[in-house]
């Protein structure tokens, strides 16, 4: 999987549902034609820098799922 640049902004604290919620109505928006073209431009970087955030939460969650699949199950305190 290729790299991406971590976002910054406002859209480098966001949850992974946060950002979601964020690029739906950002859709929604281009989609209804509510924008003038302009408008649409930059909620469209929006989107992209949105979009990148997601993969980053995404990529951490696998890393650290195949972390946790390699180290195999723990058994429960006082049973070792």
């Amino acid at each position: 999987m290729s790299q991406t640049s971590s976002p910054t902004g406002p859209e480098a604290n966001l949850s992974f549902e946060e950002a979601l919620s964020r690029l739906e109505q950002i859709i929604e928006r281009i989609e209804s034609g509510e924008a003038g073209l302009e408008q649409a431009i930059a909620e469209y970087e929006r989107g992209v820098a949105l979009i990148r955030r997601c993969k980053d939460i995404l990529q951490k969650a696998e890393q650290r799922v195949d972390e946790l699949t390699r180290q195999g199950p723990t058994p429960p305190p006082g049973e070792e």
